[in-house]
């Protein structure tokens, strides 16, 4: 059995990777997914989907306070089904933001650490273990620069934030830069360890940030726009070849891409994964763009709702549909003309926009159940 490493890079956007030498050189040696949408654009919300292979508002973590009914009863994790597998399980994590059960080892890092040489000594660690393992990394400090400069700083409405938008991304890529320098870190002990040689590594990005496109929101998980809905998935499996997946996939397709590699079959006792492995996109056999379903509830920002998710969006074949709850709006975009969503046609009489409507509306009704 292949040993399995899975890097989260908290709050990297997708188009910041440019700037990111380490992930790109990577993505060249690997199954790239450039265009891969997060389930929800915050962290909990997100991880969980990603964990369960089901959506927020199924799964139990509907909002930013809703961890805690998380439906663990009724619902196998990525983790459980390694560990059963025969894994030894280990976690390392700023606060509990992925979910517990069928971890050996659960870690909770501090503010301080210097997380390069925290994980590059575990990796090490890891490398003497007589069974197969599963090690999960999330890299924080991205988040926790952004709080620290922005978060603690200004308001999601302070005009002196969302009129510097040059000053805001220069910052922020900065952060993205330092992200780059512990990925090239922890990378060059697993090569230098010969991990790679049997083990499958995933390096993804559970949502981007606000550089301040948008007033209302100031960081992320006020709304639904591209700048935090969509991330970008790296899959490095031994003895594969390279290639870039153009096709848009989902978060929570990640879980059944991981247990199909590894020939583990879904337990039919517990809740059915939503989300489908990636092998027929990765083969070129499925080469169309999959239904990818957000879902948020702001701490903050003009609707705030951190109990219940009330934002609500459908992506698809470059178009997207936003449903806000609270206010009752709608919002449609030609994401290929328009890829800043600034021009909102719902209004227009374009056909597609009905059809979207009832993507949307139907996800929302089978999600909710």
């Amino acid at each position: 059995m292949p040993n399995l490493i899975f890097i989260l890079v908290d709050g990297l956007r997708n188009d910041r990777l440019t700037i990111c030498h380490e992930l790109i050189h990577l993505a060249s040696d690997s199954y790239f997914f450039p265009n891969h949408i997060t389930a929800a654009p915050y962290t909990l919300g997100s991880m969980f989907s990603i964990f369960s292979s089901i959506y927020p508002s199924k799964n139990g973590v509907d909002g930013y306070r809703a961890f805690l009914k998380f439906k663990k009863e009724k619902i196998k994790t990525l983790t459980q089904y390694v560990k059963d597998a025969g894994y030894y399980t280990v976690a390392e994590v700023c606060h509990e933001i992925i979910p517990k059960q069928g971890f050996d080892v659960y870690n909770i890092y501090g503010e301080s650490e210097d997380l390069s040489e925290r994980h590059v000594h575990l990796v090490r660690k890891m490398c003497k273990e007589k069974n197969p393992f599963f090690l999960y990394l999330h890299y924080i400090r991205i988040h926790d620069e952004v709080v620290k400069t922005v978060g603690k700083k200004y308001t999601d409405f302070d005009k002196e934030y969302f009129e510097n938008y040059e000053i805001n991304k220069t910052s922020y890529n900065s952060y993205a830069k330092k992200a780059d320098e512990y990925l090239k870190k922890v990378l060059d002990e697993i090569k230098k360890s010969n991990l790679l040689e049997d083990a499958i590594l995933v390096v993804a990005s559970d949502h981007g940030v606000s550089n301040g496109e948008r007033i209302g929101e100031k960081m992320y998980g006020s709304f639904l726009y591209d700048y935090t809905t969509k991330t970008f998935l790296i899959l490095k499996v031994p003895g594969a070849s390279s290639k870039k997946i153009p096709v848009q996939v989902r978060s929570i397709d990640i879980m059944p891409t991981i247990l199909e590699l590894l020939n583990i079959r879904e337990d039919p006792k517990y809740m059915q994964m939503q989300g489908k492995s990636l092998s027929l996109c990765i083969n070129g056999v499925e080469n169309k763009d999959r239904i990818a379903f957000s879902e948020t509830g702001g701490l903050n920002g003009p609707w705030p709702s951190p109990e219940k998710n009330n934002v609500f969006s459908i992506r698809y074949n470059n178009k997207k549909i936003i449903f806000n709850k609270t206010p009752k709006t709608w919002e449609f975009y030609d994401l290929k003309l328009d890829p800043q969503e600034k021009n909102n046609l719902i209004d227009s009489t374009l056909p597609e926009i009905e059809q979207m409507k009832n993507l949307l509306k139907r996800e929302m009704v089978r999600n909710m159940l």
